[in-house]
């Protein structure tokens, strides 16, 4: 179904942002990037995503699109002409494609990809080249690209014109009341988790894989839902899966583990692990590249390593103690404070 849009639709924001992916992490990240500049006048178009959606409140007003995803890109380009926002912020891959097109020098292009699509791992290496080629090309226009960590703005700069900025735009998570700590030295059973979508980006596989190759009495818990098979091979190996739940929910199961284990295959800089990092859980994370630079203690990229880490951490106090300062170092580098001052220079002199 094509969205018909409005007169009212064209009302002029300080910053229009654009998503075709709106669910997940993105939809959390653009709430942030709301909710930090709160001078500006924000307008969301995006591309419904139902399954991705998280029921997490935008302040900003909606435009919202139902159609096909070239369907989606023309009728963006259309907002955008008509409309004429200072400044156009898209978000992922897909919207970036608008990027192609020539708005003027009167409006400010920004791109945030939240993970490059050529770093796919469940689609083919000729795909993946053509998103590298893609991105390649489509860098080298007159923007601003705000990576959300250093890996990214690291993959920018590779492939930025002499146009192009690149700069780094933290993600972060609201401050959150923590819980009381407890001691990991108790009597209770540990508990370690990972939240998400079951799916091949955070290879449950992976997590199945250490939970079966760890020795220490832990209940491990996937928090999410997701494919089916991948469901199974989960709880296969012991792990239980609560299924979707409330983001209060989500954030509480979170709260109450003893370890976040993040098992993802490529990543952007996810919001999961700063939500645990916000409550005090201390995080150990897979060491694929996208996750170097964001703080965290990483496990080398393989089961059994990562299945030794978690050992590790449950028997070397001293271990669990550097853990849970590179979790704290991240809260004090992922904060509200830091990517509102980051939005003000990104955002200059709009509004």
């Amino acid at each position: 179904m094509v969205h018909e849009f409005s007169d009212a639709d064209y009302n002029i924001p300080d910053v229009l942002h654009v998503s075709e992916a709106y669910g997940g992490g993105v939809q959390s990240a653009m709430s942030r990037y709301i909710e930090n500049s709160p001078r500006l006048v924000h307008q969301v178009l995006v591309r419904t995503r139902t399954e991705h959606d998280i029921a997490e409140v935008c302040s900003a007003r909606a435009v919202c699109y139902n159609g096909t995803l070239p369907g989606f890109l023309v009728a963006a380009r259309t907002h955008i002409s008509q409309s004429r926002p200072p400044i156009v912020h898209l978000h992922s891959s897909f919207a970036g494609l608008l990027r192609m097109f020539d708005f003027g020098p009167d409006i400010k292009i920004i791109y945030t990809p939240h993970a490059y699509a050529f770093l796919r791992r469940d689609c083919s290496l000729l795909a993946r080249g053509v998103y590298k080629l893609a991105e390649s090309a489509l860098s080298k226009r007159t923007q601003t690209i705000a990576a959300i960590s250093p890996f990214e703005a690291a993959s920018a700069a590779k492939m930025a014109g002499k146009s192009t900025e690149v700069v780094y735009l933290p993600n972060v998570v609201p401050h959150v009341a923590r819980p009381a700590p407890s001691s990991p030295a108790s009597n209770k059973r540990f508990k370690v988790v990972m939240a998400g979508r079951i799916s091949a980006q955070k290879d449950p596989a992976f997590f199945a894989m250490t939970a079966r190759a760890a020795h220490s009495d832990v209940k491990w818990t996937w928090v999410g839902d997701g494919d089916a098979d991948m469901r199974n091979e989960l709880e296969r190996a012991g792990v239980t899966v609560t299924g979707w739940l409330p983001n209060d929910l989500v954030k509480q199961q979170i709260a109450e583990a003893d370890l976040y284990l993040h098992s993802a295959k490529w990543e952007g800089a996810p919001i999961t692990v700063l939500e645990a990092a916000a409550v005090g859980t201390p995080v150990l994370a897979r060491g694929v590249q996208s996750m170097e630079g964001l703080g965290y203690l990483l496990t080398d990229d393989c089961p059994r390593a990562a299945a030794q880490a978690v050992d590790r951490f449950f028997s070397d106090s001293n271990y669990r103690r550097t853990a849970q300062a590179a979790t704290e170092d991240s809260v004090l580098v992922h904060s509200p404070v830091i990517q509102s001052a980051a939005l003000t220079a990104l955002y200059g002199r709009a509004g």
